[in-house]
């Protein structure tokens, strides 16, 4: 990916289906408004690249080759993440790279190993790892119980 260094001020990028295989480590440099970035339906296998795209909001990875998730946690405004279809196995990651993300509300994981190892326990899994979710897979998360009671 290159040729965007005219475009500081650019908010939405969206290159599904473009047979990507990785974003450098300059690609999206040049663009430090950017908020909502789509890359779905590429040949991705890892999310490294996204080191100068602090002000994401969206970030859509869905239908890749991602087997780790990494260098997500410095995305503080990061509100939605949607991952669903890779070959993701490990909720450790997903708490480490996420857990710390006060405003994400929105993650889809569905399609992932992770999602057919845990079974019934999947979205329970994910609600321990981010705890202030309150959508996982286009279904919306039950308030987490403290004390008998619901929070909220």
């Amino acid at each position: 990916m290159k040729g965007f260094e005219n475009l500081s001020s650019l908010r939405l990028l969206a290159l599904p289906s473009n047979r990507l295989t990785e974003i450098s480590a300059t690609a999206l440099s040049s663009l430090p408004a950017l908020e909502e970035l789509y890359l779905s339906h590429n040949d991705l296998t890892s999310l490294s690249g996204l080191e100068s795209v602090s002000r994401l909001r969206t970030l859509d990875v869905s239908n890749n080759r991602i087997d780790h998730l990494t260098h997500l946690n410095h995305l503080e405004h990061l509100e939605e993440f949607w991952a669903s279809s890779n070959l993701l196995e490990s909720f450790q990651e997903i708490e480490h790279e996420l857990g710390s993300l006060e405003g994400l509300h929105t993650v889809y994981f569905e399609h992932n190993p992770l999602q057919k190892t845990a079974g019934a326990t999947y979205r329970n899994k994910i609600r321990l790892c981010l705890k202030a979710i309150k959508q996982i897979d286009a279904t919306y998360s039950k308030p987490s119980v403290v004390g008998g009671e619901a929070d909220g």
